[in-house]
């Protein structure tokens, strides 16, 4: 099985003290698609754009799938635009996993697993990894984890967005599900999961992506574990949107919900 757990946030705050969280692995992860369609994607500025294929050989997201199938090509959603998943996985093609404590749940497919582990650095909660088939992880969840996010200024675009209604925080905010890259100079950062919906505000000197959503039983943080760089260039990334893999992510994410 492949276990390359990358950190679950990209900074955490606890007790006064920002901490970074990374844990090194080897094994594919999400990143470049693991099979790269054919496929022309128009980008939220509305040109046209021609991805070129990489080889067969290189898996999907932060643990792209390498046995990732391309669904069929789709237009992208204007970043500024909510989107529903672009494809609903069949009930039947799926199963459920819900957190030890019986609050929070989520659908994935029926080839994929769910397994818990410690949380790393130490932290408090439950932690769950969910795999595709082959046993490459592809998400990390946490829930009950008493810390907070800290970052600084980036310039962000966000390629997909939309509210996930079986999520609300305790203030009655509804979490939405983002997958967006920030950039500080040449650096680009890729996150995809659930987040606050001012963390998918576009713009230069936007604040940090913080994947925290506070539920009535802690912390819940969802983190996509892409490769490390995840996409070569933006544009790949917006053509990974087309991939029966993030479709399949997307929906699972968007499937949360707090009991």
């Amino acid at each position: 099985m492949n276990s390359p757990r990358a950190g679950f946030f990209t900074a955490i705050t606890i007790t006064g003290f920002a901490v970074s969280v990374g844990l090194a692995g080897c094994g594919p992860q999400p990143g470049a698609p693991a099979a790269q369609p054919s496929i022309t994607v128009r980008d939220t500025a509305g040109s046209t754009i021609a991805p070129t294929a990489p080889p067969a050989s290189t898996p999907a997201p932060a643990s792209a799938p390498a046995t990732a199938t391309a669904a069929p090509a789709s237009t992208a959603a204007p970043a500024s635009q909510a989107s529903e998943p672009s494809a609903s996985p069949a009930t039947s093609s799926q199963k459920t996993f819900t957190f030890p404590d019986g609050h929070i749940s989520f659908a994935y497919p029926k080839t994929w697993t769910a397994r818990t582990v410690p949380p790393p650095a130490g932290l408090p909660g439950v932690e769950v990894i969910v795999a595709d088939g082959a046993g490459n992880d592809l998400l990390s969840l946490s829930n009950g984890v008493t810390a907070g996010c800290a970052g600084g200024p980036v310039s962000r675009r966000v390629f997909d967005q939309m509210t996930v209604h079986g999520m609300t925080a305790p203030d009655g905010t509804k979490p939405s599900f983002g997958f967006a890259v920030e950039s500080v100079g040449n650096v680009d950062t890729y996150s995809m999961g659930l987040t606050d919906p001012r963390s998918l505000k576009q713009g230069e000197g936007v604040t940090s992506w913080c994947n925290l959503i506070p539920t009535a039983n802690g912390g819940l943080f969802t983190h996509v574990i892409f490769n490390d760089p995840a996409f070569p260039n933006k544009d790949a990334a917006q053509a990974w949107m087309a991939t029966e893999q993030y479709v399949q992510l997307k929906a699972l994410l968007v499937s949360l919900k707090y009991l």
